[in-house]
């Protein structure tokens, strides 16, 4: 495993970013007497085990989790943890932060389909207009300030708002964008002029390569199609295309993941996005679509699975970035959401707001939610079940970097 991780990270030992950023922790850590380099670099083996880490643009990317590894948005959440010397480090290894790694914002509620699984679904039929672009810029920036490295735009369909590129467009360098979409309005025209406001990425939400079922499960006739254009135009465009995928039990029984997979793979996308089915939205009297330990088990090593395997795409599986293995749940910790009204949350599956950003200092919000949610769980805290393993269990990730 060491062997493998070691060949992976060769070509990034000369992206000078990449270097910098690595050295960067390193100085700030060995101000601490408890740490030794091979925590560092036993950690950041472990996360990129079992990932296929791909060139886009000129930045190296272990998956869309975490900003580019030679990037500004990387180096942004490396700082952003409070402490001087050797209380630096410290924090690190408690999981201790001053923004979160990445912050989703629901930039509408508005959306044409009518997904089975969507977790914005309590949203839908209010009466509240969308913010305004001047709102939305004041939230971007104000997540700029915080620190937070990854900034991404949901909803609702985000592409509804004619104006997200001039959203885009007040983010800078300090933060990566992406978008969550289910490609309804993503034209050629649209996915350039998205590209050139400076969106690094976008998810295209892909459910089957049936496109009677595809539409179906989106409520929409015709929403395979669009989906499909979606990608294709988002590649063209040199914007770095994912499919994102919502698992069923069904799905994985079958083998029908792996055809999925494998399709989108041929049209060429950068990296697949797993999702598992999430109790909250539409699927929150729904509990019986939630995968059970061995169905999670079997999600997350598929995860290692296709990363190993060429004729897969690189690809992301939520529970096993989320699992014990690896960082955790990083609700209120490493991620958060905001939506549409301006609420500040733990998670995007969560529905307690800690404030509202465009009412009180976001810094004052997120701290008062840190410090609620308090250090990374072991397990997903939508599903409310890991109260006693997170006390218990400390992720992986965690544990290296502190040397056990």
């Amino acid at each position: 495993m060491e062997l493998k991780s070691l060949i992976k990270i060769i070509p990034m030992l000369f992206s000078k970013g990449a270097v910098e950023n690595f050295f960067y922790l390193h100085r700030r850590f060995k101000e601490n007497s408890n740490y030794k380099l091979k925590y560092l670099i036993n950690c950041s083996l472990n996360v990129i085990k079992n990932e296929r880490i791909v060139k886009h643009d000129g930045e190296y990317i272990v998956n869309a989790f975490l900003p580019p590894v030679n990037s500004k948005a990387f180096k942004c959440i490396a700082q952003n943890v409070p402490g001087e010397g050797a209380e630096f480090y410290t924090n690190h290894v408690k999981g201790v932060r001053l923004a979160p790694i990445s912050t989703y914002v629901a930039v509408t509620k508005r959306c044409m389909y009518n997904c089975w699984h969507c977790s914005a679904s309590e949203m839908m039929g209010q009466p509240q207009c969308d913010l305004s672009t001047k709102e939305m810029i004041q939230i971007v920036q104000a997540l700029q300030r915080l620190g937070v490295g990854i900034i991404g735009f949901t909803g609702g369909e985000p592409l509804v708002r004619q104006d997200l590129e001039e959203i885009i467009q007040a983010i800078d360098k300090r933060s990566m964008t992406l978008m969550f979409s289910n490609g309804y309005g993503l034209t050629k025209e649209r996915a350039e002029s998205l590209k050139k406001a400076g969106l690094f990425g976008v998810a295209i939400s892909f459910d089957s390569t049936k496109a009677q079922e595809h539409d179906a499960k989106r409520g929409y006739e015709g929403a395979h199609k669009i989906a499909l254009d979606a990608i294709r135009h988002a590649k063209d465009a040199g914007l770095y295309t994912m499919g994102q995928v919502v698992c069923t039990r069904e799905m994985l029984q079958s083998g029908e993941i792996h055809e999925v997979a494998k399709f989108l793979k041929k049209e060429g996308i950068h990296e697949l996005r797993i999702v598992e089915p999430i109790p909250c939205g539409n699927l929150e009297e729904q509990q019986d679509e939630v995968l059970i330990k061995e169905e999670k088990e079997a999600l997350i090593q598929l995860h290692v699975c296709f990363n190993n395997n060429p004729d897969y795409p690189k690809t992301s599986v939520f529970p096993y970035v989320e699992s014990e293995e690896q960082y955790g749940c990083g609700a209120g910790v490493q991620h958060s959401y905001i939506d549409y009204k301006g609420n500040f949350r733990a998670c995007d599956f969560i529905y307690e707001s800690y404030g509202n950003v465009l009412k009180e200092p976001i810094e004052e919000i997120w701290q008062r939610m840190h410090q609620a949610c308090g250090k990374p769980k072991c397990d997903c805290y939508a599903k409310k079940n890991c109260a006693k393993c997170s006390i218990e269990k400390v992720p992986k990730y965690y544990r290296l970097l502190g040397g056990e």
